[in-house]
């Protein structure tokens, strides 16, 4: 019986390799971002969604909704621009796959959503721009993955520098 058993692991152990059985994987992020506007950049945070659709295990397509804020200093003498802005990036995604997981590089864009607030003036920005990251992915258990990464966002006259902790689940 034990040797049984033993022989259905080992027979299902090429299927653990792959954290995503049917090719799609869902996940949740937060980091810390930093801003640029106007010349002045701060530090904020930000959260979001993400899905993978992987093509295969070196290529995979990447789709989310994020959300941040910050707060950064104005040219004004005491004001600050209070930033909030959603982007919704889409990204080509290219594996280098190891053992317990991958290195990632990532390039794509984005449609974001910016508003400004100075001194109770609100300014709106939408429009696409680029993104790109890179970072690790560790597979501990065969379905779930922890992502480090950085992220580039280009959000029209604001700049993003993320740096990202995300937890998926492959499905």
């Amino acid at each position: 019986m034990k040797r049984n058993y033993i022989i259905g692991l080992l027979a299902l152990l090429p299927f653990t390799a792959s954290a995503d059985l049917l090719g799609v994987s869902v996940g949740a992020s937060a980091g810390a971002s930093r801003i640029t506007y106007d010349g002045n950049s701060d530090y904020g945070y930000e959260y979001g969604i993400n899905a993978t659709y992987h093509i295969n295990d070196i290529f995979s397509v990447n789709a989310g909704f994020v959300q941040g804020s910050a707060e950064v200093d104005s040219n004004l003498a005491s004001a600050k621009n209070d930033i909030d802005y959603t982007s919704f990036p889409i990204t080509l995604r290219g594996d280098l796959p190891f053992v317990i997981g991958s290195l990632y590089a990532k390039a794509g864009t984005n449609y974001y959503n910016a508003d400004r607030e100075i001194a109770g003036q609100k300014d709106t920005e939408k429009g696409w721009g680029f993104t790109g990251g890179a970072g690790v992915v560790l597979s501990f258990i065969p379905v779930v993955d922890l992502t480090l990464g950085y992220e580039y966002r280009d959000m029209g006259g604001i700049s993003n520098n993320a740096f990202i902790l995300s937890v998926g689940v492959g499905i």
